[in-house]
């Protein structure tokens, strides 16, 4: 009597397997599948596209801080000596190459340290007037004090302005990234609570699987998605 039923349980499950309702539900699980992975694809370029988005307004960024340090002479003159240094590497097997290449490597390293010159003889300059007009403050009567001292904060301004310069770049930077990162993070996330609802609904279970991406020089959790049932 049991082998009749377990043959008549084989018989009804083989049945069903081929039943119309089967098909429908694995059609809707396979659907369910292609769409999480079609989520996934999309995620992953959103994720691409932002990252190197945010590459970009890095290099932008340390460029210009660069500049602020160094002034633009400098920055470009050593962008100079970067290809030279490249090219005199290249030409290992050209002697007559070595020589012209050699030779623009001193023009460029000759022009930089007048470049550095000039800043520095700049600052000490400033740093000098400071100084000349703090002694003047000292010594000077009441009603020339006050000319002295606007003289002064207007030379500590002048001092002052790559601190100022290199705080309005950093937080422009930090604001721009802050963007980029909130928007992809916003966006990927309703992204993935749309396809987990649609997958649920084909009768598949799904979740966010977080992973760790590099944005620049921060580190952020976004969301694709993993099948965990059906």
């Amino acid at each position: 009597m049991k082998k009749v039923f377990s043959i008549l349980f084989s018989a009804a499950l083989f049945l069903w397997a081929g039943s119309p309702a089967f098909a429908a539900e694995e059609d809707n699980v396979q659907k369910a599948i292609e769409l999480i992975e079609k989520t996934n694809m999309e995620i992953d370029e959103k994720i691409a596209k932002a990252v190197k988005k945010a590459d970009k307004l890095q290099a932008d960024y340390l460029l210009d801080v660069r500049k602020i340090e160094e002034g633009d002479q400098v920055v470009k003159l050593k962008g100079e000596k970067e290809k030279v240094l490249s090219d005199l590497a290249a030409a290992q097997n050209d002697t007559k190459k070595q020589e012209e290449q050699n030779k623009k490597l001193n023009e460029i390293n000759t022009k930089l340290e007048i470049e550095q010159a000039k800043i520095d003889s700049k600052m000490i300059e400033i740093n000098d007037d400071i100084l000349k007009a703090t002694l003047q403050l000292v010594t000077a009567e009441e009603k020339d004090s006050k000319k002295i001292e606007e003289k002064i904060s207007k030379l500590n301004e002048k001092l002052n302005e790559r601190s100022e310069k290199y705080q309005e770049k950093t937080q422009k930077y930090t604001s721009d990234l802050e963007d980029v990162i909130t928007d992809v993070y916003d966006e990927t996330l309703k992204m993935s609570a749309e396809t987990i609802k649609k997958a649920a609904e084909k009768g598949v279970q799904a979740e966010c699987h977080w992973k760790l991406v590099r944005f620049a020089d921060k580190w952020v959790w976004i969301d694709p998605i993993r099948v965990v049932g059906c």
